[in-house]
């Protein structure tokens, strides 16, 4: 049980780690007022392309980058129906989501049967070869992809950069008034591109984690809806990056445990009390079809909680999102 729970705490850290690097970018675009429902197709890309250069270049790394890449060109196709043509931030997104898929699916069915070496594990700079030894949390927390470290130093950097420094909270502005923000001399349309392609930037980030470290090969639509969950992180989060890393790891967490739980069995033995009318129960949660709809199940729980538990002055809602602006008429 304690070599379950060990690898279970290091599979909730790499899937966190892709909720986490997708939903900062949706965060980041949102502040400034874009929805961004195109995060799937962005992570598709990143994955495929990140994927198909590490194939090619034996370098993980150039794959990362151009994962990143990808993501951010899908980000400027959105990035331009939006803001430019002030298109409808919904059927853009999910416009882009569908497209994303598309492509993949197609550029990606001769590279199913490839493999390669992905990111490896490392432990934690200076102090993590003192602690990976710690029982049970040591190899889970202290030793782990490159990626995995990024991420969370990335989810300082937008915190700090959010709250703390002029573009940060131009950019919020941006998303609360942008015609106020406009007669300060702050440049809305500067801010909501430069916001859409971070968050596209971020979204790539994420699917090449998923192809590179987490699982370290590629499958059609292999995000298994991961970049909605991103989506609704934002709103769990409240539009907060440090409340996000909690709910990046709760359906992090989620996710392991559909992963892992056929390698353990929590049915009752035949003489056991009620073992008849147990034993089918837990057998049918533990289906791994079942198992596949928790984390969206969590996800709607959550979100109905939020909302519900949260006023909606507290909720923190930027005040200009799904709003386009236009300076001759605003």
């Amino acid at each position: 049980m304690v070599s379950f729970i060990a690898g279970l705490l290091d599979a909730t850290v790499q899937a966190a780690t892709v909720l986490l690097l997708a939903g900062m970018g949706e965060l980041i675009s949102e502040r400034a007022g874009v929805l961004n429902l195109g995060v799937e197709g962005m992570m598709l890309v990143g994955a495929l392309g990140g994927f198909i250069t590490t194939v090619l270049t034996g370098s993980h790394w150039l794959g990362f980058g151009v994962g990143i890449l990808l993501g951010m060109v899908l980000a400027l196709v959105h990035a331009f129906l939006c803001i430019t043509l002030k298109s409808n931030q919904v059927i853009s997104g999910v416009m882009l989501t569908l497209l994303g898929t598309g492509l993949t699916t197609f550029f990606g069915s001769g590279w199913v049967e490839e493999s390669i070496s992905g990111f490896p594990q490392i432990t934690f700079p200076l102090v993590g070869q003192y602690l990976v030894g710690i029982p049970v949390i040591g190899e889970a927390l202290f030793r782990s992809t490159a990626t995995d470290y990024l991420a969370l130093g990335l989810l300082v950097v937008v915190w700090y950069s959010l709250h703390h420094s002029n573009l940060g909270l131009e950019m919020i502005a941006v998303g609360e008034d942008p015609e106020m923000a406009d007669t300060m001399g702050v440049s809305v349309f500067r801010l909501r591109y430069l916001a859409v392609l971070i968050g596209g930037g971020f979204a790539g980030a994420a699917g090449a984690h998923l192809s590179l470290a987490f699982s370290q090969l590629w499958v059609p639509g292999m995000t298994a809806g991961r970049g909605w969950i991103a989506v609704a992180l934002v709103i769990f989060a409240q539009w907060r990056p440090r409340r996000m890393l909690v709910g990046a790891y709760l359906f992090g967490l989620l996710d392991a445990l559909r992963i892992r739980s056929q390698s353990i069995s929590l049915t009752l033995g035949p003489d056991a009390p009620l073992a008849g009318v147990i034993n089918p129960i837990v057998e049918f949660l533990m289906t791994p079809q079942i198992m596949g709809t928790y984390p969206y199940l969590a996800t709607i729980i959550v979100l109905a909680y939020a909302v519900i538990r949260t006023k909606s002055d507290q909720l923190a809602v930027p005040s200009a999102l799904l709003q386009s602006y236009s300076r001759e008429t605003d």
